[in-house]
């Protein structure tokens, strides 16, 4: 294994590109470009620059050697949201109060941290790929956009607040479909020079937008569940966004309860208590309101592409069950023949 300093990885930077890599300035008018390749790994990185304070990164690449980074977070240091599109990222913070000492931050979620005058190191293993979406953005900016933050989870009201807010680092939840939709018009915009810049800064705020919602929503089910501890209420929130991620192949129970932590029968009595039905319930009350939403969106796609999408290989069985569901054929609501009850 390899272990760097901050500074020895930006001189490995440096080297790689100025051997073999490349690096542009102003690409398209704004950004950066950094295409570069070591013996350890392999990257593509793209940072954006959307207006003081708010700032873009996209870091694809792969690891070809197991290595250890260090990463040193001075004062003052940004709010960061991060989404992970493709791979893992092991991060190591000893003796830091308030924070895991050892954690993954985990392909298909998303977590926003504040961790100034914090050391960090990052652990990757060879072989390992990742695509991570990183929004950065100053205190002040994220002030600037509204003066009552009371709907605000209870740490950005500290960040906003305090003079010295505590530190955190929260996992917020999957990347909904919704993030992910944004995510990629993020990775593939459709314009140039300023227009992309405009529109990056739409989406960038956008899944913000989304992300603080998120964080919202499972912080006052956390509040309002009194059976139930905080953990176990946010590993239900994991477990539910984990069947929606996976709608049309989803994981046994038993599978479900291990990826979350919890035995079959806890999960079970967890999601009924949270969410008010059984998990195979609420995945199938999903199911349906996706392909309603399809099926009254296009009425050029095909009913039995639509089951497929939501995870029917039978399309009697999904007529029959949507019927039930809504009153109404999926083909009479696709055509407008007949109201929903």
């Amino acid at each position: 294994m390899y272990i760097f300093t901050e500074v020895e990885y930006e001189q490995l930077f440096e080297e790689a590109i100025t051997t073999n890599g490349k690096l542009l300035i102003n690409h398209d008018g704004f950004d950066e470009v950094a295409d570069w390749k070591t013996d350890f790994l392999t990257e593509l990185s793209h940072y954006v620059k959307l207006r003081p304070g708010l700032e873009l990164s996209i870091c694809e690449g792969m690891q070809h050697c197991e290595m250890k980074s260090w990463s040193i977070h001075g004062e003052p240091y940004p709010l960061i949201s991060k989404f992970y599109v493709v791979g893992n990222l092991r991060t190591i913070t000893p003796k830091v109060q308030d924070i895991p000492n050892d954690y993954v931050e985990q392909v298909g979620r998303n977590y926003l941290f504040y961790l100034p005058n914090v050391d960090e190191i990052h652990h990757s293993l060879a072989g390992d790929n990742y695509l991570h979406v990183i929004i950065t953005i100053d205190l002040d900016v994220f002030k600037a956009f509204a003066k009552d933050f009371e709907v605000l989870p209870t740490p950005l009201k500290a960040l906003i607040n305090q003079k010295s807010p505590p530190r955190f680092h929260h996992p917020v939840g999957e990347i909904t479909p919704a993030m992910f939709v944004v995510l990629q018009q993020i990775l593939k915009p459709p314009f140039q020079g300023m227009m992309k810049r405009m529109y990056l800064e739409s989406r960038v705020l956008e899944l913000l937008a989304l992300q603080l919602n998120q964080f919202l929503d499972q912080e006052q089910a956390v509040r309002y569940i009194p059976n139930l501890r905080p953990s176990d209420v946010e590993k239900t929130y994991h477990a539910r966004d984990i069947i929606i991620r996976r709608a049309e192949n989803p994981p046994s129970l038993l599978e479900l309860a291990q990826l979350v932590g919890f035995g079959d029968r806890k999960l079970r009595y967890c999601f009924r208590e949270v969410f008010g039905t059984t998990v195979f319930g609420y995945l199938h009350d999903y199911r349906m309101e996706q392909a309603k939403m399809m099926l009254a969106s296009n009425s050029k796609i095909q009913v039995t592409e639509v089951a497929n999408m939501v995870g029917y290989s039978h399309l009697g069985y999904f007529a029959k069950a949507f019927k039930q569901k809504f009153g109404i054929s999926p083909k009479d609501l696709q055509f407008g023949n007949k109201p929903l009850e």
